[in-house]
């Protein structure tokens, strides 16, 4: 089920996103690269929560490296919390955090990485599980070949067995090491060709030093598409990145996860992320065109969500706005609305001739 929002703010369009290019800032402190910060934000996920840390605190170190484990609470409201801070208290490597009120994943991200001097970081999603070996491969290959990201194509499982891999991430990956360049990334995060095989679902160490913003690498205003709106920044940015064979992280796929939960606004924010990106100097042709694809996109997509909110809210207002957010999403829109009235009235004509 999709959350419905009956009223929606649209801001103005001069909104401006970090997805422009950022100063570098002052160093406010030393990353030490011998430190993995593993990241968890944790939300009302009692059910999954102890698996996530077993598999965190299982990770096997390389020689001379610390794996810290920074699980940030964002306002849970059931016992997950006292479970992570079980975890907190037995190991040592366990870091347990509470946001003083709900911000989203990308707001608690931020909240980890400034407890943290870590010079790497991977976000871990509380309800997935790794393999023990997965993040030193990554960081050994990262080390190896002075990569600022290494993803690893993702195992996806479901609840009904988290431990079965039905499939990866991308299924047509080429074997062995992929450049992740910025067109291949952008490209590749939007309308796949398999629902939930879209690259901004990669969960890659990431080198700090790479990161251009700051401590708060992640958007904070950002609830879906905060991962790839960090990846494509930072790729943007010049990163050195490569995509390689699964390494062992099961991305469990459950109902009533984030990316079944979006709106209207949601995409009004990709979209607006996305037209933020068009607007750097420097990107290349390819680059650009796959920028422009993503932006007509989530175009389309706003539109849609807008329409489906103001008919279910009988708000014709609404309506209305979603016809003026681009030509292209206007035709989309109006071909949906073709469609689905068109159907009912066929509908009624199937109801008549059987009542004759």
């Amino acid at each position: 089920m999709h959350d419905i929002c009956p009223e929606i703010a649209y801001p103005d369009t001069r909104e401006k996103y970090i997805s422009e290019p950022m100063p570098v800032e002052p160093a406010l402190m030393t990353y030490d690269e011998t430190k993995v910060a593993i990241i968890i934000p944790l939300y009302n996920d009692e059910a999954n929560i102890a698996r996530a840390l077993e598999s965190a605190v299982a990770q096997k170190a390389p020689e001379g490296i610390r794996f810290d484990v920074i699980v940030v609470d964002d306002g849970s409201r059931d016992s997950g919390p006292e479970i992570a801070e079980d975890y907190a208290r037995r190991f040592d490597n366990v870091t347990f955090l509470r946001m003083d009120q709900n911000g989203g994943p990308a707001a608690a991200r931020n909240r980890a990485l400034k407890e943290t001097d870590a010079g790497w970081f991977t976000p871990f999603d509380s309800d997935d599980i790794m393999l023990p070996e997965r993040v030193a491969n990554l960081l050994d290959k990262a080390r190896q070949g002075d990569l600022d990201i290494v993803a690893d194509n993702l195992l996806i499982s479901s609840t009904k067995a988290p431990e079965t891999v039905i499939r990866h991430l991308w299924p047509g990956k080429p074997e062995g090491d992929v450049s992740l360049t910025t067109e291949l990334f952008v490209s590749r995060s939007y309308a796949a060709e398999t629902e939930r095989s879209e690259l901004g679902f990669l969960k890659p160490l990431i080198r700090r030093r790479a990161v251009k913003s700051g401590a708060e690498p992640y958007q904070p205003d950002l609830r879906f598409g905060e991962d790839f709106e960090l990846y494509a920044r930072l790729l943007a940015d010049g990163a050195k990145a490569v995509l390689t064979d699964p390494e062992g992280y099961l991305f469990v796929v459950r109902d009533g996860s984030a990316s079944h939960r979006q709106g209207a606004d949601d995409h009004r924010k990709l979209a607006m992320m996305g037209r933020a990106f068009l607007k750097r100097d420097g990107l290349a042709p390819a680059e650009r065109e796959a920028f422009a694809g993503f932006t007509r996109y989530c175009e389309q997509e706003w539109a849609a969500w807008t329409a489906i909110e103001a008919i279910r809210a009988k708000r014709p207002a609404g309506l209305v706005r979603a016809l003026t957010i681009s030509g292209p999403a206007s035709w989309h829109v109006a071909g949906n609305l073709m469609k689905a009235f068109g159907g009912k009235l066929s509908g009624k004509g199937r109801q008549a001739g059987k009542s004759a």
